[in-house]
């Protein structure tokens, strides 16, 4: 993240705090910064909320009873609703803390602007509060989503175990060791050492062990464990065929389970992958 607060009408920097490596001038942008401003307010005669520019989305919030302008840009990923909500927290703390100053001066920053300084010690907390609230979330996410893969190969085992004759229940578990051990073979997979915390072995069935996963790539994981259920649908319906499956999933319960949970799939952007995965058969 990257914040200015200007003047809205000379462009003229009071603060500028960076989080984003960046080779960008900070006085010449400040400057473009408030001349694009205005120009959208003469073109269009509408104040200028959001744009995306050089790689980046950039958030603009007016202040007009002290004719400050205060701008953030992050990366495209950032949704643009969280980056206004961060930049309002600033604007908000900004004024609060220095409203007596910005009265007296009656919008002229003729003088020393040193005085805001320390400001730049408050963006810094609330950005390192911020990168911690979201790394809670990211790790709350991961255990979801670990948890909902474990949860459906436990019921795998359970139709393995409950609902299956032996020489099926056999025939599909060498088919799953063999496809597992491809799978970790494949370049993407080969010699992950995160990898080793989903284990496989005829005796156990899978063993995830999510506390060890919290600090692997999460993408790499996910891909891995995807790969690995889909492996698993496929070697049931070879050896029992797509009626079958359907009706050891539903009465395990496995159709249930992803119905209730539907909300947190689609949270997780896994709701599209489940669906195709067991309602496709």
């Amino acid at each position: 993240m990257i914040i200015w607060i200007l003047n809205s009408e000379s462009g003229i920097k009071l603060l500028y705090k960076s989080f984003l490596r960046t080779d960008a001038d900070e006085d010449i942008v400040s400057g473009f910064l408030s001349a694009f401003y205005h120009f959208s307010m003469v073109e269009f005669h509408e104040e200028l909320e959001s744009i995306e520019m050089g790689g980046l989305r950039w958030i603009y919030i007016l202040e007009p009873e002290f004719n400050l302008l205060f701008v953030a840009a992050d990366t495209k990923n950032i949704k643009t609703e969280m980056l206004m909500g961060k930049l309002n927290v600033i604007r908000k703390a900004f004024i609060k803390e220095y409203e007596e100053i910005l009265t007296k001066r009656k919008k002229s920053w003729e003088g020393d602007l040193n005085v805001f300084t320390p400001f730049l010690k408050v963006i810094e907390d609330y950005n390192t509060q911020w990168h911690e609230m979201e790394s809670v979330a990211h790790v709350a996410d991961y255990f979801d989503i670990l948890g909902i893969f474990q949860q459906l190969l436990i019921m795998f085992h359970n139709i393995l175990e409950n609902r299956m004759y032996s020489k099926s229940k056999i025939e599909i578990i060498d088919l799953i060791e063999k496809r597992y051990k491809a799978v970790g073979n494949k370049k993407k997979f080969k010699d992950q050492e995160e990898l080793k915390n989903i284990s496989f072995s005829k005796d156990s069935w899978f063993n995830i062990i999510d506390i060890n996963l919290i600090k692997c790539d999460k993408e790499l994981v996910l891909d891995y464990l995807e790969i690995i259920l889909k492996e698993i649908i496929n070697a049931f319906k070879k050896v029992k065929g797509d009626n079958l499956c359907y009706k050891y999933f539903n009465e395990e319960g496995i159709y249930a389970y992803i119905y209730n949970n539907m909300k947190l799939l689609k949270d997780l952007k896994l709701d599209l992958f489940f669906l195709e995965s067991f309602l496709l058969l």
